[in-house]
């Protein structure tokens, strides 16, 4: 029965047919925690029932489940979800979740386990589990997208690409569109140099793809009350999980700036409205901290992978750019772990490194650091442009 080892403390209400068994031909399974949506939940639906492929023909609907985990509602989220599906993959399921466990991270873990659950029963552990919001819709070949994405075994997470449709406008939204989208290049360019997958720092719950078997291994999803998306990316990194960022995977998602927990990407558009109304600076990493955060990843990677003197020495070099004291002595505290990723975290995160690179390279107003990037980009362009 779905749920039967992570429900014991809840009571689930089906509101479409309980399915008995799994769907033996689903390689996909989304779960999409749902409260007070009733405006929002109709779009989410019909993305999921207008999947095509690259013809523009429908994509097979038993290729993929869906469900609609609504919890402690108190709008009409449940009948709208009801009478927008026709797709007899998408379930509508209710939970009145008790005060300690009501917030999106016990909503998000049920969901998931869940999906988890559909999959393990089917014996597909390479089958994928989704996540999203249902104050989002997933792009029309989003499920053409991700098949063709893990078709590449390697792959074990993705984070999809979101397209922010803002609540709010003016010139402070501006600015951070024209920020992110010189971020990512530069990103992308040095990504095409590296021998691995580049850490990244934007992996939201509203668009995570990942492997049933990675999924267990790592414990599944923590139920924080925020940021639960992010610890599951950490969790991921930790095993070495390959986690990619990928652009054709696009998922549509509200920009609005009153959300459901203490922080989150509401939260964040929130301030940064505030800060445009009382005409205040917004601040954002400066390009020379990004590059320098990008290359110093490949720098100890190659160090963790190798162990040689010289890896050590470029290391050390990225260390006392960030003003690190004793950057051998630090390095020789830290514990090489099995996995890179552990092994990032621990130097990456250590409150030395932490205060370090904070101080060294505080945030600057994003128009500087606008500027910033499109000089670091152009002086790329010109040097590939000689190598040539």
């Amino acid at each position: 029965m779905p749920f039967s080892t992570i429900s014991r403390d809840f009571t689930f209400t089906w509101h479409s047919p309980e399915p008995a068994l799994p769907n033996p031909a689903a390689r996909i399974v989304f779960a999409i925690p749902a409260k007070d949506e009733e405006d929002r939940i109709t779009e989410c639906i019909a993305a999921f029932e207008n999947q095509t492929n690259d013809e523009g023909n429908a994509v097979a609907r038993a290729g993929y489940e869906v469900l609609i985990l609504v919890n402690n509602t108190t709008d009409a989220t449940i009948e709208r979800a009801l009478a927008a599906k026709s797709h007899p993959g998408i379930h509508v399921v209710s939970v009145e979740l008790p005060l300690p466990h009501a917030h999106i991270g016990w909503a998000r873990r049920l969901a998931m386990e869940w999906a988890s659950d559909r999959l393990r029963q089917n014996e597909r552990p390479e089958g994928i589990i989704v996540s999203t919001d249902s104050d989002s819709r997933i792009a029309p070949d989003f499920v053409q997208q991700l098949t063709q994405i893990f078709s590449d075994q390697t792959v074990d997470a993705v984070g999809a690409s979101l397209a922010v449709q803002s609540e709010v406008d003016g010139e402070v939204f501006d600015y951070l569109h024209s920020y992110f989208k010189l971020e990512g290049e530069l990103r992308q360019r040095v990504q095409q140099e590296s021998t691995f997958s580049l850490m990244h720092s934007h992996f939201s719950g509203a668009g995570i793809a990942v492997r049933q078997r990675v999924f267990d291994a790592v414990g599944g999803l923590s139920p924080l009350p925020y940021n639960e998306d992010k610890q599951l990316y950490y969790k991921l990194l930790q095993c070495d999980a390959r986690i990619l960022m990928s652009d054709r995977l696009v998922v549509h998602t509200s920009g609005r700036v009153l959300g459901r927990t203490e922080w989150g990407m509401a939260a964040q558009f929130r301030q940064w409205q505030s800060a445009g109304e009382k005409g205040e600076p917004v601040f954002v990493a400066s390009a020379r901290a990004q590059w320098l955060y990008l290359q110093f990843q490949m720098a100890l990677y190659e160090f963790w992978a190798t162990r040689s003197p010289a890896s050590q020495t470029e290391v050390c070099l990225y260390l006392e750019a960030y003003q690190l004291p004793e950057p051998v002595v630090f390095l020789s505290r830290i514990d090489f772990n099995n996995y890179f990723g552990q092994y990032w975290c621990c130097v990456w995160e250590h409150p030395k490194m932490v205060e370090a690179r904070q101080r060294t390279f505080p945030a600057v107003p994003v128009r500087d650091g606008i500027a910033e990037y499109s000089l670091l980009l152009s002086d790329l362009n010109k040097n590939r442009a000689r190598r040539a």
